[in-house]
């Protein structure tokens, strides 16, 4: 074996001299200097307490110089290849488990050893599981070691060289928690500037980039949750809610705008704490995602639909109108916003988990401040958006005039398009339930009927109480034209072909075997009868079974009925070919939903304690050992990416296994 090869660079090397202290002149001329240090290296345990028992692992972050990298720790099977980074632990207190992994590495062929290889540019982190035994006493462990490792250049290479390490965690009595009763072997996500970013569905990933980065990430998140699907039923509700007060004048409007603002960030902030303590972590998920109250939702939508509408007077008995116009006036103050409030965060908590979750769990470990923090950011931002919105009918009361009576079919067409919110909520019940009344076929056919209706009634073709229609002008026929393709496009979908990600997500799924579920498929995906063939387990202990039997891991979907996120992400990434191959061949497969089913609790339960988040969709693989390889929360944008996702928690499993 010619093993001299692997350090013929480094003898050149320092055949030139010893290396140049930073910012001087390289090794030859015109060449650049050598940065000292090339690599610095950090070491932590986390958790930093531990109590008898459990798994903890030790963190090692490599900050390597720019231009410079270092190999991986998979050695190369080529004789020739570059030694591989190593990373060792004194015998101790604390016993090794598994073997040592990194995040994922840069693959490519190299030019000298013309040999592909897997290194890390610019910063690393290796992991090294490690159990404390079950009779450890209490009290300060400290854990030594050591990093073997190479870093070149484009140029040249130094010596492998050893680097000490220490970490130290303390121990405490208590019983066993259950996030750390097994392994863990997630990764943390490297940028190109070799900067580790921790997972951010944990309050500790969350807080690593101190109080700047944890009030940018929740300000980012409030963004990002203006683009889920639970948030479009509210828009309608905020317009048409605040029409009214719009002729009440414009510091009126501004006045209930602000409140409006100040009611959701109170409701979305307190709501969530005072249910988070009184309920558990899953309170706010119970409450958001339960039956009664998706079907009060539903009845406050219909409600303000059928006073928007006009039909009180007509529709309904003199004492019924009576207590609703008082309702109806009380609604214009602080009482009818604090309302507006409830309904905004049942409606919108069950999309907007992925952070929030991870804080009202934080919450009941412990931790307050900053859970308060980043919810009070958090539903700020959120709510902003919707301060503008509610300050859009002042703007519109200005122009009434102009038009003639062009509000009022302006607030009927809104009345419509909350009666098709309502619907969503009361298929959400239905899928709890498991009516089968409200499945796809009946909420687009209703959908597609009202947005006709809303068309026929702009138009002046369909007669309603107090519309009068003068003429079209551009903006009513844009109107017109926008509601009639709103009922051709529900139209299209009546036959069962699918329609776009963001319409699908609100759409209850086609009830099995009928002539829908067959007839939606597209170019590229499977159909719904094969997706629904995946031999999905009910039961986290029968796929570890069958792992433990076939050597595949385990994929887990915590899902819910009513998730909205949930429904995108089954119709445009699950059912994807590949996606689907990958499940089908390449893992054993379990669904727990946690909002409904004789399971509901005790899946919710396990969500909680384990991986300490109420997020849904929330995506975990382990190992057939139980531990984890990896974990997703929230919409995954692109097949491809999810597909990248599961592969790299395949090779997480692979060097644990052998294959």
């Amino acid at each position: 074996m010619p093993q001299w090869l692997l350090l013929l660079p480094s003898l050149l090397l320092w055949s030139a001299g010893p290396p140049a202290p930073a910012g001087a002149q390289g090794l030859f001329s015109g060449d650049e200097a050598i940065p000292d240090p090339v690599a610095e290296f950090e070491a932590r345990i986390e958790p930093a307490r531990a109590r008898p028992g459990e798994h903890v692992r030790v963190l090692v972050t490599a900050r390597i110089a720019k231009g410079w990298y270092m190999y991986s720790v998979t050695p190369q099977a080529d004789p020739l290849a570059p030694p591989p980074t190593k990373l060792e632990f004194q015998p101790g207190t604390l016993v090794p488990a598994g073997p040592v992994y990194e995040t994922n590495p840069t693959r490519k062929v190299d030019s000298v050893f013309n040999l592909p290889l897997a290194f890390h540019p610019r910063g690393a982190r290796f992991y090294q599981n490690l159990q404390v035994p079950a009779d450890t006493a209490g009290g300060r462990v400290q854990v030594d070691g050591s990093i073997r490792f190479q870093t070149c250049n484009d140029r040249l290479c130094l010596p492998p060289r050893n680097e000490p390490l220490s970490a130290a965690l303390t121990v405490e009595e208590g019983p066993l928690r259950p996030p750390y009763a097994y392994m863990q072997r997630t990764i943390d996500y490297v940028d190109r500037a070799g900067v580790v970013h921790e997972d951010p569905d944990t309050l500790a990933g969350a807080l690593a980039g101190g109080l700047g980065a944890f009030l940018a990430l929740a300000v980012g998140f409030g963004l990002l949750a203006l683009l889920t699907p639970c948030v479009f039923p509210m828009i309608p509700v905020t317009v048409s809610f605040f029409a009214g007060a719009a002729r009440e004048g414009h510091a009126a409007a501004l006045r209930l705008a602000l409140l409006f603002g100040a009611g959701i960030v109170v409701t979305y902030t307190g709501l969530g704490l005072v249910l988070t303590f009184l309920l558990g972590a899953a309170g706010v998920s119970q409450f958001a995602t339960s039956p009664w109250i998706n079907i009060l939702v539903a009845l406050f939508f219909t409600a303000f639909a059928l006073s928007l509408m006009g039909l009180f007077e007509t529709a309904l008995p003199s004492p019924w109108v009576n207590w609703l116009e008082g309702k109806s006036r009380s609604l214009k103050g602080t009482a009818g916003v604090l309302v507006m409030g409830v309904a905004f965060t049942a409606t919108s908590f069950t999309c907007t988990m992925p952070f929030v979750g991870t804080l009202l769990v934080a919450a009941t470990q412990g931790e307050l401040l900053w859970p308060l923090v980043g919810m009070l950011v958090f539903s700020i931002v959120f709510a902003l958006p919707f301060v503008l919105l509610a300050l859009f009918p002042g703007w519109v009361a200005h122009l009434r005039g102009r038009s003639g009576n062009w509000l009022v079919q302006v607030k009927v067409a809104l009345g419509l398009l909350e009666l098709m919110a309502a619907l969503k909520f009361v298929s959400n019940a239905d899928l709890i339930w498991q009516w089968g009344v409200f499945d796809r076929l009946v909420v687009l056919g209703s959908w597609a009927a009202l947005s006709v209706v809303a068309a026929l009634m702009l138009a002046g073709a369909l007669p309603w109480p107090g519309v009068r229609v003068a003429g079209m002008r551009p903006a009513r026929i844009a109107a017109v034209a926008a509601f009639a393709l709103m009922g051709a496009y529900f139209t299209y979908g009546l036959s069962g072909r699918e329609l776009n990600a963001y319409t699908e997500s609100y759409l209850p799924p086609p009830l099995s075997g009928s002539a829908a579920a067959a007839a939606m498929t597209s170019r590229g995906f499977v159909d719904e009868a094969a997706l629904k063939g995946l031999p999905w387990l009910t039961s986290l202990d029968e796929g570890l079974a069958r792992a433990r039997v076939s050597g595949k891991p385990v994929f887990i979907d915590f899902t819910g009925y009513t998730c909205v996120n949930c429904r995108w992400m089954e119709k445009k990434i699950f059912a994807e070919q590949n996606v689907y191959e990958a499940f089908r061949d390449q893992f054993e497969l379990v669904q727990l939903y946690t909002d409904g089913g004789d399971d509901a609790e005790r899946n919710q339960r396990l969500q909680i304690e384990r991986f300490r988040t109420i997020a849904l969709p929330y995506y975990v693989v382990l190992s057939p050992d139980n531990a984890v390889l990896a974990t997703q929360s929230g919409i995954v944008p692109t097949p491809g990416e999810f597909l990248r996702w599961l592969q790299g928690a395949r090779r997480q499993f692979a060097p644990a296994s052998g294959a």
